[in-house]
């Protein structure tokens, strides 16, 4: 559905939240018991909780219809909750929530080896991640690439860096310290900008346009894959309304939900206080606490397009920062991906799965996946100067419904001197 209604004026607003039990506004489809009407446009009214119409007093119930620039629009009150940053809690959650996976009643069980909360070298985009501070969010993206030629990865600021209360060039640990990542043995990488999340206790709230950090690191540190996604970060685009969307997070692995509402404004509650988030983009629930930080995208036939940055939610609903909104904070983050075609005819991807330094006779065993079922992949270690001697082989493989993992064994030949190796792959179907 197209939103032609691109914000809800700030005196709308202001009068909307004015009622109580508000959380926030937004823009979209009516919904009906559940299913959404595409052809009528509305303003969408969230409140914590539903009472009954019989319960209130005249004053304090919503108007059916309202005016703006000359044109009336439907209201919508749609249940809510009380909206949280979705950082890892050490409390229990308030109440289930029922996820929808894709495929998950397919998927085996990943083996401890391959859990999201364990360190990884190379890290895959949906492990945990965090600030020596906070308890744990998620990686959210493979490498990108800033204006500046920068390798970095995108999460919270929340989870990067505190939200804002952190230095820049402060270390980001993975996993975060929630599962046991301990400083400065599981820095993954340094902060490098991130916005502060402007909080206060008593209203009205500042308002805040994203909840974003990007986090520098080395090639050898990150994977190109998605945990559990079959193909790579594309680019990035706007949410669809009525679209289904996926995310891969620490906590709750691959969800997907719909797009219901664009444009929406809600007080969220931090850690630190209650922040005025604009401009969010609403999904049905499809996180818990500890996967702030994920990308959320639309799957197309060429890979993955990330649309939002998942940042908050409750039981009812998930927020998103939209990646304008993200790249306005950051400038343009370009996707950095190694399964980029190499013959079109006969579908050859070529790329490095990632590079690691090996002391005399040591050998290291590391993952890459998942590989969609349909490849074929070979890899070979490729040592980075001449001279130098190493031993390449895949030890084991994991298969899942989302694609395989190969488990690949390197070893440096040489008794007497370091190596530096890529591990290099080749793919054909």
């Amino acid at each position: 559905m197209e939103i032609e209604l691109t914000e809800v004026p700030t005196e709308t607003q202001d009068e909307l939240e004015a009622f109580p039990n508000v959380t926030g506004t937004g823009i979209g489809p009516k919904q009906q018991a559940g299913e959404m009407d595409e052809e009528t446009e509305s303003v969408i009214v969230f409140v914590e909780r539903k009472v009954a119409e019989a319960d209130l007093d005249d004053n304090e119930v919503i108007p059916e219809e309202i005016e703006i620039d000359g044109k009336t629009y439907k209201t919508d009150v749609q249940e809510s909750g009380e909206i949280k940053a979705l950082e890892l809690e050490l409390t229990a959650p308030e109440a289930p929530m029922e996820l929808k996976g894709r495929d998950r009643a397919e998927i085996k069980e990943i083996p401890a080896s391959l859990s999201r909360t364990r360190r990884w070298r190379p890290a895959p985009a949906g492990v945990s991640v965090g600030h020596p501070d906070i308890t744990a969010g998620t990686l959210g993206t493979q490498p990108l690439r800033t204006q500046d030629e920068k390798l970095v990865f995108l999460t919270n600021s929340h989870v990067a860096a505190d939200s804002g209360r952190a230095n820049r060039g402060d270390m980001v640990l993975q996993p975060g310290p929630y599962d046991g990542g301990t400083a400065p043995d599981d820095e993954i990488g340094s902060l490098l900008g991130f916005n502060v999340i402007d909080a206060d206790t008593s209203s009205p709230f500042p308002k805040n346009r994203t909840d974003s950090a990007i986090v520098e690191v080395t090639p050898d540190h990150l994977q190109t894959d998605i945990w559990e996604l079959h193909e790579d970060l594309r680019g990035f685009t706007d949410a669809e309304v009525g679209a289904i969307h996926t995310k891969s997070g620490r906590t709750t692995g691959v969800t997907q939900a719909k797009c219901t509402a664009r444009h929406a404004n809600f007080n969220v509650r931090y850690s630190h206080g209650v922040a005025k988030m604009v401009d969010c983009d609403v999904f049905n629930a499809m996180a818990k606490g500890g996967d702030s930080g994920s990308l959320i995208g639309m799957e197309r036939e060429d890979g993955l397009h990330g649309t939002s940055l998942l940042f908050a939610g409750s039981s009812s609903l998930t927020l998103g920062i939209p990646m304008a909104n993200v790249q306005e904070e950051h400038g343009q983050l370009t996707p950095v991906t190694s399964q980029d075609l190499v013959d079109a005819d006969d579908m050859r991807i070529t790329g490095t799965a990632f590079r690691v330094s090996l002391n005399p006779s040591q050998s290291i065993n590391r993952w890459s996946g998942p590989w969609a079922d349909r490849y074929s992949v070979d890899f070979v270690g490729q040592p980075v100067n001449n001279g130098d001697w190493v031993s390449t082989s895949v030890e084991s493989t994991y298969r899942t419904s989302s694609g395989v993992y190969y488990q690949i064994q390197v070893e440096n030949q040489w008794s007497s001197r370091s190596v530096d190796c890529d591990v290099k792959y080749s793919v054909t179907r």
